[in-house]
């Protein structure tokens, strides 16, 4: 690890001189293949800026002046291009594409749960506890290539990164023009990986074979029909695995493995599944996983998925699936419900306003540079995704009488346990069922729902329906 580190201190060295030199943050605005790919070169570079800000330590800090505030120890942030909150947004707001992404990075907790950044009379706080962590990924050399664009809107690209333990993975970003220019859609560290090579040239943060010691310490323990020893594997509510008897159990193949993640198939017999699990004999697929993502180095690997390979669902999906057109309507429905959970609807006009409001402007962009969207704008986003004509949100709070205009605030997203199914589409329309559980294993179901969605002249999709699916 400290091989790596040392390695990083030439880039963050010329990170921390940015503010220095007169940059703006703005990337290239041209629409040439040469042009976007500088573009997003350039925001890579400021995106592992913000990143050393916020997880590194980059934002400097006043140790001799700690307060207790809120009843946890913080620092002064001692930084002139950061002095307080709004200019450190405005950074971010030069990175980033979406608002929510924004406002979710300045809503960090520290590992103690409490805010990592907070502002007091216009003085930014920095948490005392606050972890420092690398990014655990370094871009190789020459390696970004330009994959696709849509007009002049959006572009895909793919770069190659090598981990800390020497692997080697493509990773795929893409990047959106706003009002303001082109945008990050997402953080680095949240970036999809493919890998295409193991490697163990440097050490880890996780003993050899973690991953492979938990899958098969899980499968051992789902044989013996007890919650109590599945529970010592895994997370969450294991109750639903007492008396499950499973009498084969074993990794067939290996899709991905690394010592802090595995996707693994299995030959799987179950001879009762307490209407959890099929019975008979047929392949499953694992996955394992760090379950803190936020703080690499505590870490723990569990494992997050067990189902037959035989279902296939859109959150499970690989990353080509995901993307594609067909795939859009799902992800509708996975923002949505990261958002709002699993409300019932027998048509969107059943929603609150406020809900409506706010995941149209999630979907849609404005166009104005100042992100404000007019009334128009707002009443086109919402007939967009919900197919409701003539909304009028002024009574909702994202409603600004001096713009007369909306404003979105942006937070960022839950992670609820569910399974979303692979849309089935029938002429202009489609259903995507949904099914919400109480544990990470998504044992125990709590309730499903059926989406029906509508397609949109340009190919997008709108909420038509949430209903509930009496079970059989």
């Amino acid at each position: 690890m400290k091989k790596s580190l040392c390695r990083l201190l030439p880039v963050l060295l010329c990170l921390t001189l940015l503010g220095g030199c007169g940059n703006s943050g703005a990337a290239p605005q041209g629409n040439s293949d040469a042009d976007l790919t500088a573009a997003f070169e350039e925001l890579l570079a400021a995106d592992y800026e913000v990143y050393y800000l916020l997880f590194a330590d980059g934002l400097p800090v006043d140790r001799a002046g700690a307060k207790e505030l809120d009843g946890a120890s913080y620092y002064p942030v001692a930084s002139r291009q950061f002095p307080n909150r709004e200019a450190l947004k405005k950074r971010l707001g030069e990175v980033y594409a979406k608002e929510e992404t924004v406002e979710a990075l300045l809503a960090l907790r520290d590992p103690e749960e409490n805010p990592a950044l907070v502002e007091r009379d216009g003085t930014l706080w920095r948490s005392a506890a606050c972890a420092v962590s690398a990014l655990g990924y370094e871009v190789v050399e020459g390696s970004v290539r330009l994959t696709g664009r849509r007009s002049d809107l959006t572009a895909a690209f793919s770069f190659q990164e090598e981990g800390l333990d020497g692997s080697l993975y493509e990773t795929a970003m893409t990047i959106s023009r706003t009002g303001a220019g082109w945008r990050l859609d997402a953080p680095r560290k949240d970036a999809e990986r493919k890998l295409l090579r193991e490697g163990s040239a440097q050490t880890s943060p996780y003993k050899e074979g973690t991953a492979r010691r938990v899958a098969e310490d899980f499968l051992a323990a789902v044989q013996t029909g007890k919650a109590s020893e599945v529970a010592a594997v895994a997370s969450g509510d294991c109750a639903a695995w007492e008396g499950v008897r499973i009498t084969e159990a074993r990794i067939t193949g290996v899709t991905e493995e690394l010592d802090s993640q595995g996707d693994y198939r299995v030959q799987v017999t179950v001879e009762d599944g307490k209407g959890v699990f099929p019975e008979g004999t047929q392949e499953y697929r694992l996955v394992v996983r760090c379950g803190q993502d936020r703080n690499w180095e505590a870490g723990q690997v569990l494992p997050l998925y067990f189902r037959p390979a035989s279902e296939r669902y859109y959150n499970w999906a690989d990353l080509e699936a995901r993307n594609s057109p067909e795939n859009g309507a799902a992800y509708n429905i996975d923002v949505f419900i990261s958002l709002y959970g699993m409300p019932a609807f027998a048509s969107p006009w059943e929603l609150p306003p406020e809900t409506v409001a706010e995941f149209a402007m999630m979907m849609v962009k404005p166009q104005g540079e100042d992100m404000v969207y007019t009334p128009q704008e707002l009443a086109a986003a919402v007939e967009r995704t919900f197919g409701i004509t003539g909304f009028d949100g002024r009574s909702t709070k994202f409603y600004s009488k001096e713009k007369n205009g909306y404003l979105l605030w942006g937070r960022g997203p839950d992670f609820p346990y569910v399974l979303i199914g692979m849309p089935e589409i029938s002429g202009n329309g489609c259903q995507v069922d949904a099914a919400a559980y109480s544990d990470p294993l998504c044992t125990k179901k709590l309730h499903s729902l059926r989406y029906t969605m509508g397609k949109n002249a340009d190919g997008s999709w709108h909420f038509v329906s949430a209903q509930e699916i009496t079970e059989g």
